[in-house]
């Protein structure tokens, strides 16, 4: 069993908690009915007919719903962010990172489905005592890898220190195969290098640490140490050769069929990569290492979170909806989540190979509205990616870094004046 702080610990706690949860929404089944519109950002669940399947069985449990109409945005934020501005945009969505939590009240509708202690991340999306919020997944962060090219190589696991991930690369890159895929042309999973400051300073409370830093990219600092890492990969030819050209699918291909070694991500990447053939028992996931001390650290993240639009027409219906996703549907075994209703346990073997190399786990933390205000005022595209291919295509990679710091403390500045 998967060892995570709280977990519930047998199926029939499973069966009560799920019971009491779905009789209080049964309870109100009156008002369970008509259409709503819900606005994902998984459009490959959309196309491969997973929430049709899940329609189809949410009206089996509540007769007098018509229809869920299920929208996918490739780019969330930019087809999103449009319709917000104009009151039109369904009734459950996705909360956007760049939306400070006191205009929380503005676009979502408080929402009270579940107790504190029934779920991870309670608050992740509050202000002033409300939540208006709820995680649709969980994940750690770590390295997936193909267990068989490792062996090929001669690679022991797990990593404990950057170096030893360094020398694994090197033995990958030595039996021609792409060591480290970071999907750099992709651009947005290099979001992950916006994560690991976490890993690589131990502390969730690295990126308020950044409002005190007058060189949070080029001085000695977790950012710093992110991009080295990547940086080292790349000036090693540790990555994919073409880095520009956006291979996000093809890649899942490369680790499936052994082309590739490891790829860092999070658990919810494990199953796309098991739907490319490869037997999930020769798919493993460990920690990343921070850095040399030894000591390995796993970052926990909530995903996007689920919310209900404060101009919806048919709200019973999108809560009763958000309620079978996160309770009766198989969502987190599709998308690899660990559970965000705590009664239910994670599906993944692979989960319980990650927590038996006993990490410290860091829980990612809520960031604060003056963070998040200095984040949109410096313009710097935090979780995109696009920042980081400007700097890790620049001619100049220190005055990258130190553009970085300027736009930053201009940003700062007029925040904390």
């Amino acid at each position: 069993m998967m060892k995570l702080p709280m977990l519930a610990k047998t199926a029939i706690a499973t069966a009560l908690a799920c019971t009491t949860l779905i009789g209080t929404a049964q309870a109100q089944s009156q008002d369970v009915k008509g259409e709503i519109t819900f606005y994902t950002n998984r459009t490959d669940l959309v196309e491969s007919g997973v929430y049709d399947r899940y329609a189809k069985d949410f009206k089996a449990l509540y007769p007098e719903v018509t229809d869920i109409k299920v929208i996918g945005f490739a780019d969330y934020q930019g087809g999103l962010r449009p319709r917000m501005n104009t009151g039109d945009y369904g009734d459950i969505v996705l909360i956007l990172p760049s939306v400070p939590s006191e205009q929380y009240g503005n676009f979502y509708e408080p929402l009270d489905l579940y107790a504190a202690d029934e779920i991870y991340f309670h608050d992740a999306w509050s202000h002033d005592g409300k939540n208006y919020g709820i995680s649709m997944g969980n994940s750690v962060e770590g390295l997936v890898y193909n267990k068989e090219v490792f062996a090929e190589a001669g690679i022991e696991v797990p990593f404990k220190t950057l170096d030893e991930m360094y020398a694994a690369a090197a033995k990958l890159a030595a039996i021609d195969k792409i060591p480290f895929y970071v999907n750099f042309g992709a651009q947005w999973p290099l979001q992950q290098w916006d994560k690991f400051p976490i890993v690589a300073e131990g502390d969730g409370n690295v990126y308020e640490m950044m409002l005190e830093q007058e060189q949070p990219f080029s001085g000695d600092t977790a950012y710093n140490a992110s991009l080295s890492v990547l940086k080292t990969l790349i000036d090693n030819q540790w990555t994919e050769k073409d880095l520009m050209t956006n291979s996000w699918e093809e890649s899942k291909t490369f680790l499936a069929e052994g082309d590739a070694g490891m790829f860092y991500l999070g658990n919810w990447f494990i199953p796309q990569v098991i739907d490319r053939g490869i037997d999930s028992d020769k798919l493993g996931f460990m920690p990343i290492p921070g850095d040399n001390s030894g000591e390995l650290r796993a970052q926990m993240n909530h995903d996007w979170g689920y919310a209900i639009s404060k101009h919806s027409d048919n709200k019973a219906t999108a809560k009763a909806y958000l309620q079978f996703i996160l309770e009766q549907s198989d969502f987190d075994t599709v998308a690899g989540f660990i559970p965000t209703v705590k009664s239910r346990e994670p599906s993944l073997p692979q989960l319980n190979e990650y927590m038996s190399y006993q990490p410290r786990v860091i829980q990612t933390p809520t960031n604060s509205s003056t963070f998040i205000e200095v984040t949109n005022r410096s313009q710097i595209d935090f979780y995109s990616g696009g920042y980081i291919q400007d700097v890790m295509t620049s001619r100049d990679y220190n005055g990258a870094l130190e553009a970085l710091d300027s736009r930053w403390n201009r940003a700062k500045k007029r925040v904390l004046k």
